[in-house]
């Protein structure tokens, strides 16, 4: 009984989207009178820019009003529960004896380099730059409306198969060779590391932490209920050209990307889809990435990346950790107990599940086989560190 209600709720989420893809353009979420596409350094500096801010500006603070009632509801529901307040300060570290994060780890420092360094030249690089390399096409959600960005993104063409098509076979060629041959090489790390849609939920999940917040703890059956959706999304994203409709006004990249470059671009139903966006990674971390379907799409070829998570199994001690950690919910990488090879396609190489593994070399970020990232004992025990110096100082 409740697979069918699971499975009708979910058909009826998927017949939604579909419907809103299709007649996006009767959605406007924000519309310029006229929309200018050119950027320079000048007009970031001018009072124009800011007006290309505003829908930005607009979906920040329609975020922020959802996420503080969303919070007011939990405190609501805390003061009539008792047990639920409990779990929610434990959680939250609200309680006493909650010792302080670990040392962070030179993999998950570099990450972040890279994701804010990345995502400032592919929104500004170009324009400040003078540099073009428009010829390669990176498969990310970095918006193909910014003109000013250093490299094209692959992903309107792909959304854009009538298009792509029609270009010269020589273009045809280069982009298909760019696109896979990139994306063999990266695999889903461009995910983690590139993508600025990414670095904008990474961001709201710091936030979160940093308030203290309680985030929403996905389980196996949730994030198989959102299996159907993500299929949906993949279809929508490759097919809706064929439909007569345009993909780039149901994708909530384009609240990002073109707008911070000051192109003003209006926005239909991608701007109340970033609402959602920012709400849900503000509780749940990475959520537009458990249904994005370039990242999955991306994901397909998975077993030819070089980025691999290695599991040594005798190591293992079957906590759970790595699974409790993981942003795209990956089971397979606790339950495995024979291949040493546990990537995934969902996989986006954050290095979470390492992170939070508390056994020597029991996981590992490798590319092409060196180890990048290994779990360690000592690195889960620094957390305890300052809490141990404390009672000794106490005790003196």
């Amino acid at each position: 009984m409740r697979s069918r209600k699971r499975i009708i709720i979910t058909s009826a989420i998927c017949i939604m989207l579909v419907g809103l893809a299709y007649f996006a353009w009767l959605f406007p979420f924000y519309e310029f009178t006229t929309n200018d596409y050119s950027t320079s350094v000048e007009k970031l500096l001018s009072t124009d820019y800011i007006k290309t801010l505003v829908p930005l500006f607009i979906i920040i603070g329609l975020s922020s009003v959802g996420i503080a009632l969303c919070v007011w509801l939990r405190k609501l529901m805390a003061k009539t529960d008792k047990r639920y307040s409990r779990f929610a300060n434990i959680r939250t570290g609200k309680v006493a004896g909650k010792a302080p994060n670990q040392k962070p780890a030179v993999f998950m420092v570099i990450r972040w380099i890279v994701m804010i360094a990345f995502g400032f030249m592919m929104i500004w690089g170009g324009l400040i730059f003078g540099l073009k390399m428009s010829s390669i096409s990176i498969p990310i959600l970095s918006c193909p409306w910014n003109t000013e960005q250093m490299t094209e993104s692959s992903c309107y063409y792909l959304s854009h198969l009538n298009e792509l098509f029609e270009l010269p076979i020589k273009s045809i060629l280069i982009f298909f060779g760019s696109t896979i041959g990139f994306t063999l090489l990266f695999g889903r790390a461009i995910c983690g590391f590139l993508c600025p849609m990414g670095l904008v939920q990474d961001i709201m999940d710091k936030i979160r932490q940093k308030t203290k917040t309680e985030g929403v703890s996905m389980n196996e059956k949730m994030y198989s209920a959102l299996t159907p959706i993500k299929w949906c999304m993949v279809i929508i994203f490759v097919g809706l050209c064929f439909m007569g409709g345009n993909f780039c006004n149901f994708c909530p990249a384009v609240a990002v990307s073109p707008i911070l470059a000051g192109i003003s671009t209006s926005l239909y139903v991608s701007g109340f889809l970033m609402i959602l966006v920012l709400m849900g990674a503000f509780f749940k971390r990475r959520f537009f990435c458990t249904v994005c379907p370039l990242g999955y799409l991306m994901g397909l070829l998975h077993k030819f990346s070089l980025f691999r998570i290695k599991k040594d199994c005798q190591a293992c001690t079957e906590c759970g950790a790595c699974y409790e950690a993981c942003p795209m919910g990956i089971k397979m990488i606790y339950t495995e107990r024979g291949k040493a090879d546990v990537t995934d396609a969902n996989c986006i190489m954050c290095g979470e599940c390492v992170r939070c593994c508390p056994e020597n070399n029991a996981l590992s970020v490798t590319f092409a086989g060196a180890k990048l990232y290994t779990s360690s004992r000592k690195q889960i025990m620094s957390e305890y560190e300052p809490k141990k110096r404390e009672s000794e100082a106490a005790k003196k």
